[in-house]
């Protein structure tokens, strides 16, 4: 069966960690590729001051050339709020044989029973959760506790399975996008955060 990893969010904007994120799914996972996906309207945050058409782009021209990495603008095109259930669907039914692999933050997991059609969310994929593996997850509701323990599997290529979850070991990156985005309303180098540094500087964007 093809294995797809599905990497979700604002990328507001891209930076490394970004990148070593999806190497380190499609690697330690052997996936045949991972699809990175801007979100178009998010539904439980303001919407960016950057256009989802830009943050697309910044996402495009930041992983050419990296094998099997793939910029996916499914909801950048949709009109409305973009919900993950929605995209994993239909995601699901342009690649019917194939298993999603999606990816989501320590802090994303801790609320997605928030989440719309949450439950659903759990059966659609082989879920990845990006956390240190010393991770406490203190904040877990008791719903989402017991998901875990039900479904919870060390993650290689052989326990992949749909609605399993799974813990994915990555390094730590000391960037995110906000201090990207703080950085450049200060007017400071960012060209050690992100591949994308100087298209981001010149669309003057972040500049408050």
């Amino acid at each position: 069966m093809q294995k797809i990893g599905i990497f979700g969010g604002t990328f507001d904007p891209i930076h490394y960690g970004h990148i070593e994120l999806a190497r380190c799914m499609r690697d330690q996972l052997q996936l045949a590729e991972v699809r990175l996906i801007p979100t178009g309207l998010p539904p439980h945050r303001p919407p960016s001051r950057v256009s989802p058409q830009q943050r697309f782009d910044w996402v495009q021209a930041a992983i050419a050339g990296e094998a099997g990495l793939i910029a996916d603008d499914r909801e950048v095109r949709r009109e409305g709020y973009c919900y993950t259930i929605d995209t994993l669907i239909e995601l699901q039914q342009d690649t019917p044989n194939a298993l999603l692999v999606w990816l989501i933050g320590a802090d994303s997991w801790l609320n997605l029973a928030r989440w719309h059609r949450w439950r659903e969310l759990l059966d659609i994929g082989h879920l990845l959760i990006a956390a240190r593996p010393d991770y406490a997850f203190d904040g877990l509701s008791a719903d989402l506790s017991e998901e875990f323990a039900i479904r919870h599997v060390i993650a290689n290529t052989d326990t992949l399975s749909r609605g399993k979850i799974s813990l994915l070991s990555s390094p730590l990156m000391p960037v995110s996008s906000t201090l990207v985005r703080e950085m450049l309303a200060r007017g400071e180098d960012v060209s050690a955060l992100t591949p994308v540094y100087e298209q981001i500087v010149a669309s003057g964007l972040y500049r408050f």
